[in-house]
């Protein structure tokens, strides 16, 4: 890495979503003294830049000013690469020469002088056009054929077509030979050739005469390919990033080429003179002569200018972008300035710099810790946290009051009602509005109202963003279902995130659920079902009809001891009433579809007793463990086969490139066997890459459908497991185990992430003894080889979790005790200072507090299991 940068003094963008490459920048004196800078991007637009040179007051350089854009003209067609030359009889001025895909067109560039700077003005006049027949890709000016104050045009097509046009004359044709893919060209003045590269990555001279006799004897040289015979040709083993020709003033010229990995440099005869190897990958470069010797300007991958002569490093200089193409520009008061263009637009005017960066990191000095300094530094920071933790809840109760948002769910209503949105890939032809209200109080900076829904549904448009809002806003969004599946969850998380004028960025999120009959339907309830979950709660229970109140005038829904609910799947879950005490049994052939019966119930009873502090849920039997084995199961089946299917796919691929190889390197011998085989085993491996492909459509279908399964159930287990007596933390920790979002990447499954997160809680929260939690911790996230560890470490935590319940139970019993023991202790501590400083000081009497407590824990423990 280089000490040095590139001093920049001019720069100025181009609008966004304009892109340049190495043909779309030239420096050249078009009827100027000092060199003008034209670009012209891939979007079609052309720039002529003078820019401004002028010294300061202070001795520095002007930057950029608007009146150093000449010429700005947008065209239909993109600019596929710009250059200049005496391309008009007549005269020996340079003219501009704009190469689109189809069409060639020459401009003279005109300048009027006003009263002063502001009244200049310039503009283009075209002189001639030639229509294309092929679409090009590049092109060559220079005086072919040995031409005194005359230049030609070389155009090159997109299949090897090189077309000549003598300025306003029609072009003549011909064919390269042995071509695949244009590449770099350019004319060699002194010999009157033209140097390419061919299929074979080897550069390569055509003499004029003899391309311009092989048009004349072509009869349609468009559609014919004459042999043409290469004056001389050097194996360069890679391809060719850009040609360059240079002469110095002995008239020694040199050919240069930047290869992938290499700089070549060749004379006018196809004699190697040096190559420079390079430790880098370079992306574009320049020559120029000074005196007797030629340096050579190349950017690297890192940003890097490096300067060489011959093959010497003389010079490296950090750069602050990345260029693609680069040029030397002879400006006013900066002879010899850089002229650098990035992809993006960015275009600079800078000089090497010579002011290296002399930071040097200090030596570390380990002092002895103060312990009476930490003391007072530890109650300050202990301090800080207080008034911040203060601060934050007095922030965040003003927020709530300064920026409301309220959520409703509308009314199911037909996709074809919207007409705003574009609903791709829709299962279900209805859709549900969810209408967002915000109203703030004070104005905010940013807001982003963000829809979260489980998949298989999908919300349109699930983000919506404002700058500056202060005004009461509504919002809509479409919920659909986009999958033809099981749904996990009819619930819709809306999260505003803003950032207010003071640049404080706040969250708030707000929580609806759809209506149930957006999916389900009443249906005639089922008697007998394989999956059945009992829910028992503390009050008596409640009628169906008043639960399901939407569904109360339909036919179907007349009983109040058993409802029926039907998805979109097909899969009937019932709902049955115990006669004699407060049980809801939910039953269903499809334990994924009991997910969001579950819910709906459980949502439904918590707000008919919402007012009651004494209302209880809870399920029996125990936890569907087998079945939730099962569905995992399916998942890693369909994840292994999805990877061993792209496994083979790929080798197929590999395998048709090579037989495709094969067939070129057939095909350019000079005595060429039988291809029947080849073609046979190009045939066979078609078609095994076309079965493979169906093969590994239907089995990613296949695993769409297990991930959202087992996010149903995962779903289900969920909300069994929050009905249990558990800790909040706990709790918290099962939730974002559980996780019902299902999703696997390449480089990690659903089932790595889990079997991390299964391990971790069974050596910490979930541990059986104090010997457990000292192990290390599971920190490595290794990839699931085998199912029955990972149903190993499931069952354990499922095990575990009502042990956990009970304990917790117990542990009540100890708190008064445990609380006035602790207290005790404290108060004989130093309240002044932390409590981290006094652990040397009582250490022996809070040892044997805690081993008091815990040998009476035991004890109660073994009487209460006995």
């Amino acid at each position: 890495m280089s000490l040095f940068k590139v001093r920049q003094f001019w720069c100025t963008n181009s609008e966004d979503g304009e892109y340049f490459d190495q043909g779309s920048m030239i420096a050249a004196k078009l009827r100027s003294e000092f060199d003008y800078i034209v670009t012209g991007s891939q979007s079609g637009t052309l720039r002529i830049f003078s820019p401004n040179c002028d010294l300061t007051e202070t001795g520095g350089l002007g930057g950029f000013r608007p009146n150093d854009l000449l010429i700005e003209k947008l065209f239909d067609e993109p600019i596929l690469q710009v250059g200049c030359g005496k391309v008009a009889s007549g005269t020996t001025e340079l003219h501009l020469v704009v190469l689109h895909s189809k069409l060639l067109s020459i401009y003279n560039v005109v300048s009027k002088n006003g009263k002063n700077e502001q009244g200049n003005q310039c503009f283009l006049q075209i002189l001639y056009e030639h229509k294309l027949r092929k679409s090009a890709a590049s092109m060559v000016i220079g005086p072919f054929g040995g031409l005194q104050n005359r230049d030609f045009i070389c155009v090159q097509t997109l299949d090897g077509l090189l077309v000549f046009f003598e300025q306003e004359n029609q072009g003549t044709y011909v064919v390269l030979p042995d071509f695949l893919l244009p590449g770099p060209i350019v004319y060699v003045k002194s010999s009157d050739s033209f140097v390419t590269t061919n299929t074979g990555w080897e550069l390569m001279s055509f003499k004029y005469k003899i391309l311009s006799d092989a048009a004349d004897e072509s009869s349609d040289p468009i559609y014919s390919k004459p042999k043409i015979a290469s004056d001389w040709s050097y194996n360069l083993g890679e391809a060719a990033l850009d040609i360059k020709v240079v002469e110095t003033k002995n008239k020694d010229v040199s050919v240069l080429v930047l290869g992938e990995r290499n700089l070549f440099c060749m004379n006018d005869s196809g004699k190697l003179k040096f190559m420079k190897k390079f430790d880098y990958c370079p992306v574009a470069f320049h020559v120029y002569p000074l005196e007797d010797h030629v340096f050579c300007l190349v950017i690297s991958e890192t940003s890097n200018l490096l300067i060489y002569q011959n093959a010497t490093l003389h010079w490296s200089a950090s750069l602050d972008f990345m260029p693609i193409a680069l040029s030397r520009a002879c400006l006013k008061n900066v002879k010899g300035s850089l002229v650098l263009l990035s992809e993006e637009g960015r275009l600079e005017c800078c000089y090497l710099g010579t002011e290296p960066s002399f930071f040097v990191a200090p030596p570390l000095s380990i002092k002895d810790i103060d312990f009476e300094k930490a003391d007072e530094e530890l109650m300050d920071l202990e301090r800080t946290i207080r008034n911040s933790s203060a601060n934050d809840i007095g922030l965040k109760s003003n927020f709530e009051k300064d920026f409301q948002v309220h959520v409703t769910a509308g009314v199911k209503s037909e996709i074809g009602a919207v007409g705003d949105y574009n609903f791709e890939n829709v299962s279900w032809d209805y859709v549900c509005p969810i209408y967002i209200d915000i109203v703030p109080q004070v104005s905010h900076q940013e807001v982003q109202i963000t829809v979260f829904v489980c998949r298989p549904l999908a919300a349109i448009p699930n983000c919506h963003f404002f700058s500056n809002l202060s005004e009461k806003t509504s919002l809509t969004s479409y919920v659909f279902l986009k999958e033809a599946s099981e749904v996990p969850s009819l619930l819709v998380t809306v999260t505003a995130t803003v950032i207010s004028t003071l640049g404080v960025p706040r969250s708030l999120t707000r929580n609806v659920m759809l209506p149930a009959n957006f999916l389900l339907d009443s249906c005639d309830p089922e008697k007998e079902c394989e999956h059945k979950i009992t829910l028992t709660t503390t009050h008596s229970h409640v009628p169906l009809n008043t639960l399901f109140s939407e569904y109360a005038n339909e036919p179907t829904s007349q009983v109040s001891k058993s409802f029926a609910l039907k998805n979109n799947t097909g899969a009937v879950g019932t709902i049955l009433l115990a006669k004699s005490s407060e049980r809801y049994r939910l039953q269903s052939n499809s334990l994924a579809s009991l997910s969001l019966l579950v819910e709906q119930l459980i949502w439904r009873l918590r707000k008919c007793q919402g007012n009651r502090d004494d209302f209880r849920i809870s399920f029996n039997p125990d936890l569907p463990v087998d079945e939730l084995f099962e569905y995992v199961r399916r998942h890693f089946d369909c994840k292994k086969n999805v990877s061993l299917l792209q496994n083979d796919l790929s080798q197929l691929s590999a395998q048709q490139r090579l037989i495709q190889k094969r067939l070129i390197s057939k095909f350019k011998s000079k005595d060429p066997a039988t291809l029947k085989n080849l073609e046979l085993l190009l045939n066979d491996t078609h078609s095994d890459i076309v079965e493979a492909t169906e093969k590994l459509e239907n089995e990613i279908g296949n695993l769409s459908n297990a991930q959202v399964r087992l996010s149903c159930v995962l779903h289900l287990v969920r909300q069994l497991l929050s009905l249990l007596d558990l800790d909040a933390d706990l709790l918290g920790m099962i939730n974002s185990t559980f996780c019902s979002e299902v999703y696997d990447i390449d480089t990690q499954a659903w089932e790595d992430v889990v079997d991390a997160s299964l391990s971790y809680l069974l050596r910490t929260v979930l541990a059986k003894t104090e010997k457990d939690k000292l192990r290390a911790p599971h920190s490595s996230f290794e990839e699931v080889k085998d199912i029955t560890k990972l149903q190993k470490h499931l069952a354990h935590v499922l095990e575990r979790l009502p042990k956990q319940r009970a304990t917790k139970r117990r542990d009540s019993l100890f708190e008064e005790e445990q609380s006035s023991t602790i207290d005790s202790a404290r108060e004989e501590e130093n309240i002044e200072k932390p409590i981290g400083s006094q652990f040397g000081e009582s250490s022996s009497r809070l040892l044997s507090a805690r081993k008091s407590l815990l040998n009476r824990r035991h004890k109660m423990i073994e009487s209460v299991e006995n």
